[in-house]
């Protein structure tokens, strides 16, 4: 046995790399393993502490084995200033013993771009023996909400409070402590916080011991070891926070919101335990006796997972029940299962590499309506999921801009952030219930179960979920089909358009498949194909309640489905369960109309409602049928009064109207024709008796009813407004939103003062978002310099931002206008160059005219160079923005064609004539 000492001072062991970086070098070499982390930080947060406020002090000791005999060590570390670096062999027997020192080859490198440290020593290190490395440093407690960072709040005696907070995901423990920073290198952890007596602290586990320190009024707080886990699971929070607890249980706040962590209190305990239910391992027996979640004022994701201490932005955790809306404490509960769902997918089992990112952040999509829905079952969000995650995630995956589920090739900060996407979460999670619905519940079920049992405490790649799908999917019919629908869909992009073609008698129906693109021609790949579960329903069995698949699709062979009788209408992809859109022939579409304008739709159930509303919109929109073909069969809208046909309608719309701009007179008539029943069965008043859903879908009806011109719509919620304290709060989002579109300085002021003395964040959020609802000039550039103000946080900017120039189409040249001209004034209060190229693209997503998008050229021209990597987002804007004006010479015509001569005909259609009658004796009726 040898030990092996070597101290360096970081500034000349750790010397810039010159290199040029490849892909694979942002990757650590995987010859020496974590074991076990022991660290201890000091943080400086207090004004008496001087130069030394906004810093840390670390020492760590890490336990390290090498696989094979090395001389190198490879670890992360990104800003942090050592004063000593040394390390040695662990002695077998646990003895110590006197290290000895060696001198350092000055060859050891530091790359920038990667943040890996490479330590050389002069004697090799031995295969399979422990050592320990041992670092002390400082670092810096930014406000950029990354790494061990600072964050602030104003108490209610007007005094600013200083916290210390982490976020770690997906690179970023590597600025809080020198590590091995990416997923699979699990290890322990213990630590060690050294606070001020006026603050307390909170870490991933118990607190076993809070013992006063060397320094006058300093505590050492003292936590138990971790489970083994991933770096990016630690986390620690120093703050003058107040805790609701139980033994096991608690939420953290700010000490004035302590009332509004009740609710998620509680059903956090609820959610947590029905998971555990459903995957028969409860919480407490992963290997982590606590769970605690924290409110924290600055966070840059909606919520972070670390292993036994959640962290939320406030508005994702706090509830007052006077102010809080329906749909606000619903996201509450549903971010609540999202992190909690983690703890199993993503912290007990962990995906490998961010090349599987779904692995984590699906099956977290997954139970954030699935695993709500074992505690707030009255939300309806089976229904939910499909318009919120199907539909949506439908239109980035049809575009060459998209990329797979299983992306290897990851390797950049980057690519890391594309990973974070909607395929990752909207699309894993869309696709762990298509294969629900394929294998059945049961199954499905189990092999979960088997699947954590198996990989706990480990790294995971996709084929360990699939081998346990496979096991359990044996007795169903479809098992030699389950490798291939999981490849098909998990390692190629997009989804297919299945061409369902009702024959002429009735009799058959034959079925093809090619991949849905929204354009042509813009570089993706149109030749994939797919392995599709079909499931189906026709007139003569409509049972919308049986999901099970028919048969599988397989890619390249087309498939005919036989009936004894003829059939009127058929719709495939009962409750959409499976990922992709149907065509069928114009016949059909035809039939399809008919049975939806008749009593009770036919029965066609709402989702599929849904299903065939987003269908038509965006087979149009691809030019896969005619717009005249499409208009046709939405008219069934006039007797619809679903929220969830509804939220595919307004989505598929809003693309419609942003193409039209400000030529608008037509399209209001339109939809105010088409919501016609809905806007007079829901109205403003609200009943106790209302459900989830239509508290939902009254919101949307009366947004877009008092935005696209209905006057009784408009005058209704100024009257509201008049009176700001006794809106309801379900109302309030529409009724902020017309008070500033239609109103003035006056209105404007109102509102600001109600968001300046706001004590309740979820109102808070909702009033600033209201802000973008402005239309003078004066009034648009007072929220931009707003969002240029510290009185928007960092984390609502982007946000605020973008209501500007989406509530009303004729804001988007003045905010065009004031983003370029104020850029560099924008990248400082977004935090970079790269956030301010993103708004540019979002803004040119909109253009409508030739003169605007020679404005992005113009500018791109004379400014691009200064957005370093960030300008390929600025080119890409401009395809985008080209692309939608060709796409609107080639097509928003004919809706233009329809809107028109539907607004001009003399006389309503019979059954809108019969529509109209009803609804309005109805209406009466009901009085």
């Amino acid at each position: 046995m040898f030990s092996l000492r070597l101290v360096v001072l970081l500034a000349t062991c750790l010397i810039a790399a010159t290199y040029a970086t490849e892909l694979e070098d942002y990757r650590l070499k995987d010859h020496i393993n974590p074991v076990h982390y022991n660290i201890s930080l000091r943080p400086y947060l207090l004004d008496s502490d001087a130069t030394k406020q906004f810093t840390f002090d670390g020492e760590v000791w890490i336990e390290v084995v090498p696989t094979v005999a090395t001389s190198e060590v490879h670890l992360h570390s990104k800003n942090l200033t050592y004063s000593l670096v040394e390390y040695w062999a662990k002695p077998a027997d646990g003895s110590t013993v006197a290290p000895t020192k060696v001198s350092f080859n000055p060859a050891n490198t530091t790359n920038d771009d990667t943040s890996i440290v490479i330590l050389t020593t002069t004697v090799q290190l031995t295969a399979n023996q422990a050592y320990i490395l041992h670092f002390v440093y400082t670092g810096l407690m930014e406000d950029d909400m990354h790494g061990f960072y600072r964050s602030s709040y104003v108490n209610d005696n007007n005094e600013t409070k200083w916290i210390g907070s982490t976020q770690f995901q997906t690179n970023h423990a590597r600025r809080a402590f020198p590590s091995f920073d990416e997923p699979q290198f699990k290890a322990t952890f213990n630590v060690t916080l050294k606070r001020h007596y006026t603050y307390n602290t909170a870490s991933n586990t118990r607190l076993i011991g809070s013992y006063p320190d060397t320094e006058d009024g300093y505590y050492l707080d003292v936590y138990a070891t971790t489970p083994h886990m991933s770096t990016y699971l630690l986390a620690f929070l120093v703050s003058e926070f107040s805790s609701r607890h139980d033994s096991n249980f608690s939420v953290l706040s700010r000490p004035e919101y302590y009332a509004q962590t009740q609710y998620s209190f509680n059903v956090g305990r609820e959610i947590l335990a029905e998971i555990g239910k459903f995957l028969n391992w409860n919480y407490y027996e992963l290997g982590n006796k606590k769970m605690a979640m924290a409110a924290i004022p600055d966070f840059s994701a909606g919520a972070m997972e670390n292993w036994g201490l959640l962290t939320y932005r406030e508005r994702s955790l706090l509830v007052d029940n006077d102010v809080t809306t329906l749909s606000s404490i619903q996201a509450i509960a549903a971010v609540v299962a999202h992190e909690q769902a983690h703890m199993w997918f993503g912290d007990l089992v962990t995906c490998k590499w961010w090349s599987y990112t779904w692995l984590n952040e699906g099956f977290a999509r997954y139970f954030q309506y699935f695993g709500t829905a074992f505690v707030e079952d009255q939300w309806e969000l089976e229904k939910q999921f499909v318009v919120d995650q199907i539909q949506s995630v439908m239109a980035m995956d049809s575009t060459n801009a998209t990329n797979p589920m299983t992306d290897n090739n990851t390797y950049t900060p980057a690519h890391l952030s594309r990973m974070f996407n909607s395929i990752s979460y909207n699309k894993g999670a869309t696709f762990i219930r298509m294969i629900e619905h394929t294998m059945g519940t049961e199954s499905f079920q189990k092999s979960l179960q088997e699947y954590l049992q198996k990989y706990h405490h480990q790294s995971s790649i996709p084929e360990y979920l699939l081998q346990a799908w496979q096991t359990n999917w044996a007795t169903s019919r479809f098992n030699l089909s389950s490798e291939n629908i999981f490849t098909s869909f998990t390692t190629q992009v997009g989804y297919p358009l299945i061409n369902a073609e009702l024959a002429s008698d009735g009799r058959s129906v034959s079925f093809t498949q090619k991949r849905f693109l929204l354009k042509e021609n813009d570089g993706a790949n149109a030749s994939l194909v797919y392995t599709v579960p079909i499931s189906y329903a026709t007139n003569l069995d409509n049972n919308f309640l049986n999901t099970t698949p028919k048969f599988i699709l397989n890619p390249g062979v087309a498939h005919s489905e036989t009936f004894t009788s003829a059939l009127t209408w058929f719709i495939a992809n009962v409750q959409q369960t499976s990922y992709y859109r149907v065509n069928y022939t114009e016949a059909n579409w035809h039939a399809i109309h008919h049975a939806l304008t008749a009593a009770n739709w036919s029965g066609i159930h709402e989702i599929n409602r849904a299903q065939i509303v987003d269908d038509l919109l965006n087979l149009a929109r691809a030019g896969q049928i005619t717009y005249n073909l499409t208009l046709d069969v939405l008219e069934y809208l006039e007797t619809e009064t679903n929220y969830i046909p509804w939220t595919s309608a307004f989505n598929g719309f809003s693309f419609l109207s942003i193409r039209l701009g400000t030529d608008i007179a037509n399209f209001n008539n339109y939809i105010q024709q088409l919501t016609y029943k809905a806007y007079s069965q829901l109205g403003f008043n609200e009943s106790s008796t209302d459900s989830a859903l239509n508290i939902y879908l009254r919101t949307k009806v009366l947004a877009w009813n008092c935005r696209y011109g209905n006057s009784d719509c408009v005058s209704q919620a100024k009257s509201y407004f008049n009176s700001l304290s006794t809106v309801p709060k379900n109302l309030r989002s529409v009724v902020y939103c017309v008070g500033l579109r239609e109103g003035g300085s006056a209105e404007f002021e109102a509102l600001y003062q109600k968001f300046k003395t706001a004590t309740v964040a979820t109102e808070e959020t909702l009033l600033q978002t209201s802000f973008g609802c402005v239309k003078n000039q004066t009034l648009i550039e007072r929220v931009f310099n707003l969002v240029l103000s510290s009185e928007i946080r960092s984390q609502d900017k982007s946000a605020v931002l973008s209501t500007l120039y989406t509530e009303n189409n004729e804001n988007v040249d003045p905010v065009f206008a004031l983003v370029t001209s104020k850029y560099e004034e924008l990248a400082e209060a977004m935090g970079g160059y790269s956030a301010v190229a993103t708004v540019i693209s979002n803004i040119a997503a909109r253009f409508t005219e030739q003169t605007q998008y020679e404005d992005l050229q113009k500018f791109n021209t004379a400014n691009a160079s200064k957005f370093g990597s960030s300008n390929s987002t600025l080119y890409a804007a401009e395809a985008t923005a080209l692309e939608n004006l060709e796409w609107a010479e080639n097509k928003l015509g004919v809706f233009r064609a329809y809107l028109s001569q539907r607004n001009g005909s003399a006389m309503t259609s019979a059954f809108s004539a019969l529509t109209l009658v009803f609804v309005t004796l109805t209406a009466l009726l009901l009085r």
